[in-house]
């Protein structure tokens, strides 16, 4: 519940009612960079700002996720910039039941290995561009 929906004096009810962890939101601070994953919708800010829920974009030429098998193992990369002013924040992992998030940084390889948890939702970050997605 927001301090405006308290302050308003109205009963808001959290209609939140499954963990699906595939339901869940991403929130990324424009400022400091901080994460935020939550199961199901939220209210958050972080450095002063209100964050809205991020929405996954076109993927386009310049951020084609490739995705391998390797072992027990995906291994996903991104032929995308590493510079201090465009860059892979992080890749995510996501399934029914659990979320993988490795935090990349600029001048570093946009590249990973997550261990293969079932189905789910590849998720890559991009500071400029937004949120990219695809399924395996």
């Amino acid at each position: 519940v927001t301090v405006t929906e308290l302050l308003s004096g109205e009963c808001v009810k959290n209609l939140n009612k499954a963990a699906n962890m595939k339901k869940g939101h991403f929130y990324v601070c424009p400022v400091c960079g901080n994460v935020i994953y939550s199961v199901g919708e939220g209210v958050f800010s972080c450095c002063g700002i209100s964050l809205p829920p991020l929405e996954t974009e076109e993927t386009d030429e310049c951020h084609k996720i490739s995705v391998e098998k390797v072992e027990n193992d995906y291994y996903i990369t991104l032929d995308h910039p590493m510079t201090k002013e465009h860059y892979i924040s992080f890749f995510a992992y996501v399934t029914i039941s659990s979320i993988y998030i490795k935090k990349l940084y600029p001048e570093q390889e946009p590249c990973v290995r997550i261990p293969m948890l079932g189905k789910g939702t590849i998720y890559a970050y991009c500071n400029r561009d937004g949120l990219l997605d695809i399924k395996v």
